[in-house]
């Protein structure tokens, strides 16, 4: 049921957001020659490129400090489209803008198949327990704010979908990044999601929502020790 009530309220969402969009918020079109380049990144290449990399982001894309994410594991599709928009300067950020200048797209395919390919952060020993107004916004959505349920898009619990070309999974990242990430889209500091829809379904998140869904795929609170 709550598959067909994020369905019709992404629908809305989309539509609203057509209207509403100024400039393209991404400049990376899904082709099948896209595609394939992404696909055949070259892991070994990638991990050489980590070395300028791994200061911050760990030897294995997982990183220590809590508002970096996690690279191991996700989706290399996802990745490929990030380090694009930073080039493009269409996700802002100082550091990724330079660190990126100078890679070719075959390098960012190189790196995205290098994180992909790495072991996912390992969860948390114990987790809190689920808030219930988290857990209705990731699985069902809220229909009346035009909120599409976050697993709609990414997967059950957040652990990814593949269905969904440059959707990133949110299992087991850090509460810092999700936090931040999600307040950034509600302000629209972050704007390079296609069509709006993490702006859209973020603008109408409370401080208390963000920090309850942060918690949710994390699996941790605010300062918790891992």
């Amino acid at each position: 049921m709550w598959r067909a009530r994020s369905l019709v309220a992404a629908a809305a969402s989309l539509a609203l957001a057509a209207s509403a969009s100024k400039g393209p918020s991404s400049r990376i079109a899904w082709t099948a020659e896209t595609v394939r380049l992404v696909r055949s990144g070259d892991a070994a290449h990638g991990k050489k490129l980590n070395e300028d990399c791994a200061g911050c982001h760990g030897e294995n894309g997982n990183a220590d400090t809590p508002d970096l994410p996690n690279l191991a594991g996700q989706g290399a599709l996802y990745l490929y489209k990030q380090l694009q928009d930073y080039k493009a300067e269409l996700r802002a950020s100082p550091i990724m803008g330079e660190a990126v200048k100078s890679l070719s797209d075959k390098d960012m395919a190189d790196l995205a198949a290098f994180y992909a390919a790495q072991a996912p952060a390992r969860p948390p020993a114990s987790r809190p327990p689920r808030d219930a107004a988290a857990s209705r916004l990731a699985t069902e959505g809220d229909g009346r704010r035009l909120i599409v349920a976050c697993d709609a898009c990414h997967g059950e619990a957040g652990a990814g979908n593949p269905g969904f070309y440059g959707m990133p999974s949110l299992r087991n990242q850090k509460f810092d990044d999700l936090s931040l990430e999600l307040t950034n889209f509600r302000s629209g500091d972050r704007a390079n999601d296609v069509y709006r829809v993490m702006r859209d379904a973020c603008r109408n998140l409370t401080d208390a929502e963000i920090a309850g869904l942060a918690a949710y795929y994390s699996g941790t609170l605010p300062n918790a020790k891992k």
